[in-house]
């Protein structure tokens, strides 16, 4: 069941990952829906009841030496080939068997009493319809026609309320109907290609999941600085001046490393991020610029081989590894390593590959940032994956605590 109600959730977050994709599909189902609207007209619906006469009162074996007929084969004989043929020869323009075979419905209304509903494109051609069935079925009922059985004895049926209105027909109603159904189908096929597409990613999205992959701890969530061009990251080096929020979050960042101290000794951090996640990349100069804004000198380095400029407390290398082949070799040892990366960028494999590579080259990580996290995500990813497990409360981002599903 836990298993269950996980994927549920994962689904979920998929499908509001992709909401623009999902709506895009759905709009595209609604004007499918009213194109059809408006290739296929409203149908106006007409009704004719026709009455049977009681059954004499006669016992059983009387009654069927005399063929009194069921109302159940009064309906099959108003839905009769040769009385829908007929019908719809005496309309103006004709239609064929099938046709009106599609638009007419018979049903009894009661054990003496039939109800013939026709459809049509305008409510005359509708009334017409509904009216030509009734009047045919009683022609063969009420004359001594050539139909198989006794289906053409006489039974006194007679018309008890012709057509003479229709309903229905309203072009916005079936405008609107067959646009939400539209909707409806585009965003059944929106989520089910989003899904399809979710399942074999393997990229991880949660703050647990990424804690998990690597056994160490998420030490913040940040909101990352968008630097696309050589003027923003120039901005960002020398410019930038985080909000409130963002500032709490690095300055968290900070203090959980310990680098968040006045007058101490120079420390330096390595922040190690993959090529290609560049919403990752700009952690360090923000770390730097939060540190600068406190009081506490900071510069960045991305050169190994590159000095940092004056004496300032706290240095920042920035270093940037491959994806499928980390390697640390060449960069300088610090005080603190940290991991930068962005919700549903890297996979647990390529996460794997970066910490076998740190402790090969004989160096602590510390703990991961993410940078831009799932807006879904309300895990911490600060508990170990054996304390979920126990746990039968554990913390959570919204509520502090939340109640492990058995």
């Amino acid at each position: 069941m836990s298993a269950q109600q996980l994927d549920v959730k994962k689904s979920w977050r998929a499908i509001r990952r992709h909401r623009l994709i999902v709506a895009s599909v759905a709009a595209l189902g609604l004007l499918g829906g009213i194109a059809y609207g408006l290739i296929v007209p409203a149908m106006h619906t007409a009704t004719s009841l026709v009455v049977l006469p009681p059954p004499p009162a006669t016992d059983t074996e009387k009654s069927a030496a005399t063929g009194t007929q069921s109302i159940d084969t009064q309906v099959f004989i108003a839905e009769s080939e040769p009385v829908l043929k007929s019908a719809g020869q005496n309309l103006d323009p004709t239609l064929t068997t099938e046709q009106v075979r599609g638009r007419v419905k018979v049903t009894a209304v009661t054990q003496d009493v039939i109800k013939i509903d026709a459809k049509g494109q305008t409510a005359r051609q509708s009334m017409q319809l509904a009216n030509a069935v009734a009047g045919i079925y009683l022609v063969y009922v009420t004359s001594d026609q050539n139909l198989p059985g006794d289906l053409g004895k006489k039974t006194g049926a007679r018309v008890l309320e012709q057509a003479t209105t229709a309903r229905g027909g309203n072009i916005l109603v079936h405008l609107g109907i067959l646009g939400l159904l539209g909707a409806l189908i585009g965003a059944a096929v929106g989520s089910v290609g989003v899904l399809a597409k979710a399942r074999g990613d393997r990229r991880l999205r949660l703050r647990d999941e990424i804690a998990d992959a690597v056994g160490l701890p998420v030490l913040a969530s940040v909101s990352s600085y968008q630097a696309t061009d050589v003027s923003d990251w120039a901005y960002l080096l020398q410019h930038y001046s985080p909000t409130a929020v963002e500032a709490w979050s690095l300055r968290k960042t900070l203090h959980h490393l310990g680098l968040d101290v006045r007058g101490g000794p120079p420390v330096t951090l390595t922040v190690l991020s993959f090529a290609g996640d560049d919403k990752a990349l700009p952690l360090g100069p923000q770390l730097a610029a939060l540190a600068t804004s406190i009081g506490i000198p900071a510069s960045i380095v991305v050169d190994s081989h590159q000095e940092p400029a004056g004496s300032p407390a706290l240095t920042i290398h920035l270093v940037v590894v491959d994806r499928d082949a980390p390697h640390l070799d060449g960069s300088e040892r610090t005080t603190n390593t940290v991991i930068a990366l962005s919700s549903g960028v890297v996979t647990a494999e390529e996460l794997a590959r970066l910490a076998v590579a740190a402790a090969a080259s004989d160096r602590e990580i510390d703990g991961l940032v993410v940078t831009d996290p799932d807006p879904t995500d309300r895990t911490i990813g600060r508990v170990s994956q054996s304390t979920r497990r126990s746990n039968s409360r554990l913390p959570t981002l919204l509520t502090g605590t939340a109640r492990r599903t058995k």
